[in-house]
């Protein structure tokens, strides 16, 4: 009776999380790209949207990188100085259009060349405005 009762609570609880994953579908203009390489849109799947990722080792130990691009304007990413994807005082940055009236093919970008400090972060999440 107890396995019954725990193997339809974990079914439920999957059914759960597979219809909330599938609601998240993002349309063909939300795009992310990290040195010009995506990691979101473009062929590259959704599986990094909502996760903490760390930038590529050659990005954190290049003072130049990364460039990060944002395109679209429902999806937004955050970088942080620290591998936690956790805001450390004022070294976290935002980059992405969060505004629906604004053309969907809207791209924002940053990287070191505009904010030196850029340079040294090292994490990343991507998440839907």
């Amino acid at each position: 009776m107890q396995f019954s009762a725990l193997l339809a609570f974990t079914l439920a609880v999957t059914a759960q999380a597979v219809l909330v994953n599938s609601s998240t579908k993002l349309d063909i203009n939300q795009k992310v790209y990290i040195e010009n390489a995506p990691v979101l849109g473009d062929g590259a799947g959704e599986g990094a949207l909502g996760g903490c990722h760390m930038f590529a080792p050659q990005h954190i130990a290049n003072p130049a990188a990364p460039t990060v691009k944002v395109c679209g304007t429902g999806i937004k990413t955050t970088i942080f100085l620290r591998q936690r994807c956790k805001e450390y005082y004022t070294h976290s940055k935002v980059i992405g259009k969060c505004d629906s009236k604004m053309p969907a093919s809207t791209c924002e970008e940053m990287s070191a060349a505009g904010d030196p400090h850029i340079g040294a972060y090292q994490s990343y999440m991507i998440e839907q405005c």
